[in-house]
């Protein structure tokens, strides 16, 4: 534990602390691609709370120049290719990209503090892989390293939040607070904290599109947590006939609620899954029901034939209501609900949901 929590520390500890707003700056943006197969081509600066492109230039050989002035940090993305971006903050300065390791630029105060906080995050994920490897030559034994894993993950999460606390109080209302709310230091805090620490922000970062949809699906997953009611969800079935989540929630039946989209890998890899627990369960006091996000309706029946779906679906593809309403950012989600229409288990998946499933029906 002393030892992760030095590396942490440490890191960071003489960092200056950077000013949230940079008042007509004037500024160049660097970079530099390995060859010049990119030559002659447009790119551009995009601006991530709205993705606004902000300025453009040409790459000329294997290099590019962005000139300009800014009034307010703001933290922006340039795309050369699929394999070759990179992320920094658009300040006044000469600011340089790198296109290889895209989450470190370098330069002004704000990008060397984010190159630092992204050097830091490699070696906090370098350590715990080291400790992982540690632990399973130590215990040989599945039981006793799954124990010290999750001991492991303990003291790494306890070290983030104190270290997540430090990050954030030093930029509550910059370009660089932004940043972090994608990294690590918001990643690892339980919902609670996460609400806390955004409580703290200043006005500008609480203003930002991507951190009111952060308080918004945090709400939602605090509303929605293990022991809380169901949260009712409108759309149609199969056929297009009005259906409801609450025509099957609450009514007496367990009920594991699989969101899902047809284009989605996972989500069919679970299919199989749940087909076991349909069918060994459907007349023993558990209903099986799709919730279909994410995609277009007219995928929907062609989907069911080919994967065997024979469960109810709901259909609510339009402007992800379903999935904001839970909080959910991504799929598969699959629930199970008490028959009471209490949330027992969340984000369930693969052997984990059918032991959870087994354990309760047999409680029955």
């Amino acid at each position: 534990m002393k030892s992760l929590q030095l590396l942490v520390v440490g890191a960071l500890a003489m960092l200056c602390a950077c000013q949230s707003a940079q008042q007509g700056n004037k500024y160049t943006v660097t970079g530099e691609l390995e060859d010049s197969t990119h030559h002659g081509k447009k790119i551009y600066i995009m601006r991530y709370d709205d993705n606004v492109y902000v300025d453009s230039t040409l790459i000329e050989g294997n290099k590019f120049v962005f000139e300009g002035e800014v009034d307010t940090a703001a933290f922006c993305r340039i795309d050369v290719s699929r394999n070759a971006f990179a992320n920094f903050i658009l300040e006044g300065g000469d600011v340089k990209v790198n296109l290889e390791k895209y989450d470190q630029p370098s330069g002004t105060p704000m990008n060397d503090e984010m190159r630092n906080i992204s050097q830091e995050e490699d070696s906090l994920f370098s350590y715990i892989g080291q400790k992982q490897e540690e632990i399973r030559k130590q215990y040989p034994d599945v039981e006793q390293a799954r124990e010290a894993m999750k001991e492991l993950a303990n003291q790494f999460k306890a070290s983030i939040a104190e270290r997540s606390e430090e990050l954030f109080a030093r930029h509550s209302n910059d370009a660089v607070g932004y940043f972090l709310t994608y990294r690590i230091f918001m990643d690892y805090l339980d919902t609670d904290a996460k609400l806390q620490t955004i409580s703290k922000f200043g006005p500008w970062l609480k203003s930002r599109r991507w951190v009111k949809e952060t308080i918004a699906n945090l709400e939602a997953l605090k509303k929605t947590a293990e022991g809380m009611p169901f949260t009712d969800i409108k759309g149609k079935d199969a056929e297009g006939n009005p259906v409801a989540l609450s025509d099957y929630v609450g009514k007496g039946n367990y009920v594991l609620l699989d969101m899902w989209a047809s284009w989605c890998g996972p989500c069919k890899g679970e299919i199989p899954n749940l087909l076991k627990l349909h069918n060994q369960y459907k007349d023993k006091g558990l209903t099986v029901l799709g919730l279909f996000v994410w995609d277009k309706e007219e995928n929907l029946k062609k989907a069911m034939e080919e994967e065997g779906i024979v469960w109810p679906q709901i259909v609510s593809v339009e402007n992800m209501d379903a999935m904001n309403s839970y909080g959910v950012n991504g799929i598969p989600h699959i629930i199970l609900f008490a028959p009471d229409g209490t949330i027992l288990k969340r984000n369930l998946r693969g052997q984990n949901m059918i032991d959870t499933v087994d354990e309760v029906m047999k409680k029955k």
